[in-house]
Parts: C-alpha cells; sequence; structure tokens
C-alpha cells in the first residue's frame, strides 16, 4: 500500500523528490460562449500514464493507462471546452467554496443568517452554486512538472461571505521498485485565506469507469474504502446525511473490494455517500480504490480529507461525451474526499469555518496502478 505522509508546514507529497522529467504541455481547449479561451495541460509520465486538466473549472479531463500498445482513458469527460460549459454534472471538476449539499441554502455564522444559491431542485445548495470555483477560468502557470492555479472569488458569490483566494498546486511523480517504473502519483494541493470569516470545503468530482470512459456502465469495477469508521446515512428525499455515523457491517456500504453492481441494488437511489476516515489530523492516508474488471488497472485516491464520498452516477442522463461515448445512468463512480455535507448546519461534524489569518491546506492524491506491480 502507498505510504501515509504527515503533513508539516511547507511538506506534502507534492514537494517529495520526483522521479518524472516529463513537462507540462499546454494548447488551446476551445473557447467559451463569451469568447474566452481556455487551455489544456497534458503530461505523459514514464510510467505509461498521461494526464490532461483545464484550466476551465480545474476539470481533470482525462487518464490515459497506456501498457502494451493498448491505452485506456478512465475518466469521463468532454471533447473540448464546450462540453464542460453546457453540462452541469460536475465532471472532474473542483468544486466549492463548499463541496456537497448544504440544506435550504442556509447556514449561520457569527449571529448572522447566510442565504445561499438554490441551484439543486430549488431547495438546495450543491457544490458551491451556480458559478462556484467549476465554471470560472483560472489563472495559470507551468513551473516544469508543475502546475500552479489561482483563482480569487468575490465576497458574495453565490451568497457566501469573504473574499477567498484560492491556490492549487498540481504536481506529479513517478515511482519505481526493483528498478523499474511501477506507476505514477498526481498530486493536488489545495490552499485558501479569507478576509471574513467563511465555511469551505473544496474536492475533486472525477468520475471513474476503469474499464474505460466509454464501456458502459461502471457497476463491474471494484471499490475498496479503506479504514474507515462507518458511513454518513442520507435521508431519501433531500440527499442530506441524518448526522448519525453508521458501521457497515452486514449492510451494503461494507465496501471491501466490492463489485459496486453486487451492492447497489440494495441501495434505494443508488450510491450518494460520505464514509468517515479514521484519518488523523495532518495525516495523508489511503482513502480508496478503484479497479477495473479485468484487474490490469487501479487508481487509489489518498487524502487528508475526514471523509470520502461515493457517488455512483445515479442522474448521468446519456449526454454525449469524449469521442461520442454515451454517458448514462452509474457509466462513471465519482470518488469525492471532502468534510462532510452540511457540516456547517451539524453539530459534531468536522468543522469548515475558515477564519481570517488561517490557512485552509488539504490534499488529494491520485496513485496510479498498472496490473504487473
Amino acid at each position: 500500500m502507498d505510504a501515509v505522509y504527515r503533513m508539516q508546514p511547507g511538506f506534502s507529497p507534492s514537494y517529495m523528490p520526483r522521479g518524472s522529467l516529463e513537462m507540462w504541455s499546454k494548447k488551446s481547449f476551445g473557447k467559451l460562449h463569451s469568447g474566452q479561451e481556455c487551455s489544456l495541460y497534458t503530461i505523459t509520465m514514464k510510467s505509461g500514464v498521461t494526464i490532461s486538466i483545464t484550466d476551465y473549472g480545474l476539470s481533470l479531463v482525462s487518464f490515459t493507462f497506456t501498457q502494451n500498445d493498448s491505452t485506456r482513458d478512465v475518466l469521463l469527460g468532454f471533447d473540448d471546452v464546450t462540453g464542460y460549459e453546457a453540462h452541469d454534472f460536475y465532471s472532474g471538476c473542483i468544486v466549492g467554496r463548499v463541496a456537497s449539499r448544504i440544506a435550504n441554502g442556509k447556514f449561520k455564522l457569527d449571529g448572522q443568517t447566510y442565504q445561499l444559491s438554490l441551484n439543486n431542485n430549488e431547495d438546495t445548495h450543491l457544490h458551491g452554486g451556480f458559478i462556484g470555483l467549476s465554471k470560472v477560468i483560472w489563472g495559470s502557470e507551468i513551473c516544469g512538472d508543475i502546475l500552479h492555479f489561482t483563482h480569487s472569488q468575490k465576497d458574495g458569490t453565490d451568497g457566501y461571505p469573504g473574499n477567498l483566494t484560492v491556490t492549487v498546486t498540481v504536481s506529479v511523480r513517478d515511482k519505481s521498485a526493483g528498478g523499474r517504473v511501477t506507476g505514477s502519483f498526481l498530486s493536488l494541493d489545495m490552499h485558501a485565506t479569507c478576509d471574513a470569516p467563511t465555511p469551505i470545503n473544496l474536492t475533486f468530482h472525477p468520475y471513474f469507469n476503469m474499464d474505460g470512459h466509454e464501456s458502459g456502465s461502471a457497476l463491474d469495477n471494484k471499490l475498496t474504502i479503506f479504514d474507515y469508521a462507518g458511513y454518513l446515512p442520507m435521508d431519501p428525499e433531500t440527499i442530506l446525511p441524518t448526522g448519525e455515523i453508521v458501521p457497515t457491517k452486514g449492510t451494503p456500504f461494507n465496501l471491501d473490494v466490492s463489485r459496486i453492481g453486487d451492492l447497489i441494488e440494495d441501495v434505494p437511489g443508488g450510491y450518494d455517500h460520505t464514509f468517515s476516515l479514521c484519518s488523523k489530523a495532518g495525516f495523508i492516508v489511503p482513502a480508496a480504490e478503484i479497479e477495473s474488471k479485468d484487474r490490469k488497472y487501479r487508481v487509489r485516491i489518498l487524502t487528508d480529507q475526514p471523509g470520502i464520498h461515493v457517488y455512483s452516477g445515479n442522474f448521468l442522463n446519456g449526454m454525449k461525451g469524449k469521442g461520442g461515448a454515451c454517458y448514462d445512468k452509474h457509466s462513471g463512480i465519482a470518488l469525492e474526499a471532502q468534510n462532510f455535507p452540511n457540516a456547517v448546519n451539524i453539530q459534531g461534524f468536522p468543522d469548515c469555518i475558515l477564519q481570517v489569518g488561517e490557512e485552509y491546506k488539504k490534499n488529494i492524491t491520485f496513485s496510479f496502478i498498472h496490473s504487473n506491480e
């Protein structure tokens, strides 16, 4: 299993010695309806893994494995930026200022009630609202095998208090054993500061189908959640947590190297649930792993977030994706390392308030693993 890292000032997997001498390339990814140009950044690792990300919403566009002259792209997505602008299923993008749902779009902070935008069923605030962090072009800088992205969100955007400045550092490295390259890491370091107290919960929202993004249902993928205390039951009407953390033994939420399709029939509506990780604050630990049916490819997610949210693409509705692929219900499994949904309103959930003078610091790392490891 990948190592556990302890977060210290100025230290994360991004700053570990890297085995990659590859450079990020940049090309046009098309234009928005406004006429603004967007870019696509791509790097190919020694392991044969190719990673692409766009500056529009920081969407992870492709994770492509190349092995023995065969290729497999395991991320749902679109051929150019127009698809990301047109659709709202958050394909691969960063979401925030607060990821997941906030009940009625309301919260109280320092005695004041804030009303956020209601962009989900007109009664819920979802993934930061109509604009959030996913419907904007981020500033970017290439520094060899490192990408730096920045965005400043103004006070009042989607109803949130305070100006927020977010930076995301994207870095890569190969891993080796016995003198050969066995896989690669992609590390996303998320930092934020504010000028007024505000809730924050950032994550990325990639949809995986380890059999290939164009292969249809992802229910044959195998999913493992590592070292977790339980799952958060959801109200079936609001898809909001009840506030409990429930053990998974004997339930369809006991995800231990499980074929997703073997369990999902016992989950009304499909998976849209957060698992409470047993990680300690400041430690980056394995949270989840998803594996192809043929067992050739795996992606492992490591994080210092308190939870991992599993969403089984229950509302994907047949939109056309990369290469004309059709993304129907359950075509992808989203794995989102994050704080608990509606934490701003539920006592006992991890604190999500960023104070003036503090720095929000979280990491999500993807480990790409070939079958010959």
